[in-house]
């Protein structure tokens, strides 16, 4: 459906907030020092940019000075590098400390000169039954013909006053202020050969479903390579066999 365009990428970290910022987290943008955006008319666009993800829409700041607001409509791929993360309100030893930080966060700062490529596809924002569709942002994961895609969502989660990390002199705040960090959820999906999407809900479940005549032999890889189909890396690698195996099956009649 669209073109890749090669480009370095980056990652999104959690940072504390105080409760009078928490609001912020909702709409917080995603940031990026470079990118490369192929516009539908057939015009390349560069500069650093902000992905808003919960609108579909982009802004890109120009060589000179200008910034371009740009919709998914008017997008037919991008590319980003050298994500800005905010770590201002973090003490450097938290940044540290798996005692606290999730897992995905600790996975996301180590990839953070991974490459990000994005498609647009249209979506039918998960409600099942709508009858229309808009054009939204999807990263790309894996190669093809069918592609594992991602969307993430930024989740506001509160980090209780009796936490260990809290009580370990890490953080200085008053008796029962709440804090809240920027953690990631992820929604995944397939992109098709025919330009669709089809949503992971429950990745083993529905990818299986999606490969029905490769399932056993999914199931077999995974095991054998201590893959889990939860994890996003991993899940792109699951999918890269699978489609190397319809390839054969096809090569084959």
């Amino acid at each position: 459906m669209n073109r890749l365009v090669p480009c370095l990428g980056g990652i999104i970290v959690s940072c504390l907030l105080p409760l009078a910022a928490a609001a912020q987290l909702k709409s917080m943008p995603q940031e990026f020092s470079a990118s490369t955006v192929v516009l539908t008319n057939g015009d390349t666009i560069r500069g650093s940019l902000m992905l808003h993800n919960e609108l579909d829409l982009l802004l890109v700041t120009m060589a000179d000075g200008t910034v371009r607001t740009v919709p998914a409509l008017a997008v037919r791929t991008f590319a980003v590098s050298g994500e800005i993360m905010r770590f201002d309100r973090l003490p450097p030893q938290y940044l540290n400390s798996a005692a606290f930080t999730p897992a995905r966060v600790r996975r996301r700062w180590h990839q953070v000169q991974r490459a990000r490529p994005f498609l647009v596809y249209a979506w039918n924002h998960d409600r099942d039954y709508a009858t229309s569709s808009a054009p939204a942002f999807f990263e790309r994961l894996n190669g093809g013909p069918v592609i594992l895609l991602r969307r993430q969502q930024l989740v506001q989660r509160a980090v209780p006053w009796s936490d260990a990390t809290m009580a370990s002199g890490y953080m200085m705040r008053p008796a029962g202020t709440p804090y809240f960090y920027t953690d990631v959820r992820e929604l995944l999906y397939l992109g098709t050969p025919e330009g669709t999407i089809v949503a992971l809900r429950r990745p083993k479940r529905d990818l299986l479903a999606y490969f029905p005549a490769e399932a056993a032999q999914l199931e077999q890889y995974a095991h054998a390579h201590g893959l889990d189909f939860a994890n996003s890396a991993e899940l792109a690698r699951l999918v890269d066999y699978a489609n190397s195996l319809r390839q054969l099956t096809a090569s084959a009649q």
